[in-house]
């Protein structure tokens, strides 16, 4: 094998997948600060629900969409199918690199191209306004840019169906001999199921968008409702993609904690081919869930009850994993780690979202919660803090891996009970405020709501000083840290059996599997045989 290359160039033109999953980090992540950024202009403006502290209405309402987008589109789903998968499948599986490299190198750079179009969106004229869900008629015939809305939607959609056509295939065809799929990571299952929900649905949404950018700029009525086209139409296209790619986030990080809370507990991921069978069967009911975004859009009374008990029913398999979370957890010989911290801190913020969650599916309360502040409350807690947290533990989990340094771990843990004490709090009073008919999106509250929105915003505050530290850490840690044993958890998992950070070819030789991930409490005969 040839030594890895160095130098500008060498990451410029790369197709190695450990460094086109480097790029997507750094990239994903200066997008998270965006995103926090955002965050901390919006909750200053709630801090006065009486008059303008820092945006006017107009600006507020570009800040939130920025916001929205980049933290769904731009960080969670890039540093889970990016980075996590570009990074940590051909290592687990034991392939060289992956099937397509440089259809990868290119999906790494159709995102930088979104990413382009969303800043120019808010330095060019015609604001970007529209919410990240684009809805008309507002983007059909308010003043806000919706062509840079499609275009960016376009490359990223791109940019989705080549890593989900590329990374199915290389899940399929390079695992090492050995690694059947009951030997597969967890995590390596969570990507897969992402990666066919990006493939089924990102083309619908891509197609939902086109009709969109024709109705604002060539006069065609899909959606205009005033030339006989219908606006929940596009509603059908987008939330059919849009709400299955909440598990394109939750799946992968489902399969982290799973990898997480094995390796510290020392055992066996608890009900193994359930936690696999469930992430499946969430890939495909997932698609069964999209109407309960529109139980107040006309929808007919039985098509309702229909998606209320699919939307019931995909709790059942997230369920089945919390249980055998917890389960894997039961005497365990468990180690409070940074990444342990992170994967049971999900687990708390996370339980909390499921259970309000349940109650955004029932009919009779969705159509009193709907685009209240409940939602809001409600989504923080299930999807943005609690899996950006973890996607934070994933990072600490595999830094020793990709950077071969080890982290301080001081700060890191002072850093997680900030953001977790924060997270906890900061979203709280919003499900009041949502029972109470309260909507969301509003630039200004009534003013008898002061008290509770000062106490989300402080609350808000300390979350992003948090996740501020955490970075801090990251970025110290990779150039000063102290060097990392190749192994420093002791895993059992085939990434840590080769060095840190990994040669250019990952194995010298295609390991031959002998056991799966999870083997704890048995003699360390070696789970990897190579010829």
């Amino acid at each position: 094998m040839s030594a890895q290359p160095t130098g500008f160039k060498s990451w410029l033109f790369t197709t190695d997948h450990k460094k086109i999953g480097i790029m997507y980090l750094v990239t994903s992540l200066v997008f998270f600060v965006v995103g926090l950024l955002l965050a901390i202009v919006m909750r200053t403006e709630q801090l006065d629900i009486t008059k303008k502290v820092i945006i006017d209405a107009d600006l507020y309402n570009t800040a939130f969409t920025i916001h929205g987008a980049a933290m769904v589109l731009f960080w969670m789903i890039p540093v889970l199918t990016g980075f996590f998968a570009n990074y940590m499948i051909p290592l687990m599986i034991g392939a060289h690199d992956v099937a397509f490299p440089r259809l990868n190198a290119l999906s790494y750079w159709l995102y930088v191209g979104a990413g382009l179009i969303a800043v120019m969106a808010l330095i060019l004229p015609g604001r970007l306004d529209t919410g990240w869900t684009g809805y008309p008629p507002y983007s059909l015939v308010g003043p806000s840019n919706t062509a840079f809305y499609v275009f960016a939607v376009h490359l990223l959609g791109a940019s989705s169906i080549a890593s989900a056509v590329n990374f199915i295939t290389t899940i399929i065809t390079l695992r090492a001999p050995g690694m059947t799929w009951g030997r597969l990571n967890l995590t390596v299952w969570g990507l897969f199921g992402g990666f066919i929900i990006q493939l089924v649905g990102v083309p619908v949404l891509a197609a939902a968008v086109t009709l969109l950018l024709f109705d604002k700029y060539l006069g065609t009525s899909f959606y205009n409702a005033f030339k006989g086209g219908s606006p929940v139409l596009y509603e059908h296209l987008f939330w059919f993609y849009a709400h299955p790619a909440v598990y394109v986030v939750a799946l992968p990080v489902f399969g982290i904690v799973s990898d997480i809370i094995s390796t510290f507990a020392r055992k066996r991921i608890y009900g193994y081919t359930s936690m696999a069978i469930a992430i499946m069967i969430i890939t495909v009911v997932g698609f069964e869930t999209w109407v309960h975004h529109l139980y107040v859009a006309g929808t007919l009374n039985w098509t309702r009850v229909v998606f209320m008990w699919g939307t019931i029913a995909i709790g059942v398999p997230t369920g089945i994993k919390t249980f055998n979370w917890l389960a894997t957890l039961h005497k365990g010989s468990i180690e409070l780690s940074t990444p342990m911290l992170y994967a049971l801190g999900f687990i708390s913020l996370f339980t909390i979202g499921g259970a309000t969650g349940i109650a955004n599916g029932l009919l009779g309360l969705d159509i009193q919660f709907h685009d209240t502040q409940w939602v809001v409350a409600h989504f923080h807690y299930v999807l943005a803090i609690s899996m950006s947290m973890l996607c934070m533990g994933g990072i600490y989990y595999w830094f020793p891996k990709f950077t071969g340094k080890m982290f301080n771990d001081r700060l890191a843990k002072i850093a997680f009970w900030i953001t977790l004490v924060g997270a906890m709090i900061a979203f709280l009073p919003q499900h009041q405020l949502g029972i109470d008919g309260i909507p969301r999106r509003y630039w200004k509250l009534p003013v008898k709501y002061a008290s509770e929105m000062r106490i989300a915003v402080i609350f808000s505050y300390i979350t992003i000083v948090g996740f501020l530290m955490t970075l801090y850490n990251f970025v110290h840690s990779a150039i000063k840290g102290e060097k990392a044993p190749a192994n420093p958890w002791n895993s059992k998992s085939l990434e840590w059996q080769i060095p840190s950070p990994p040669p250019f070819y990952n194995f010298e030789k295609i390991p031959t599997i002998t056991e799966g991930p999870y083997e704890y409490g048995k003699p360390a005969d070696g789970t990897v045989k190579t010829h």
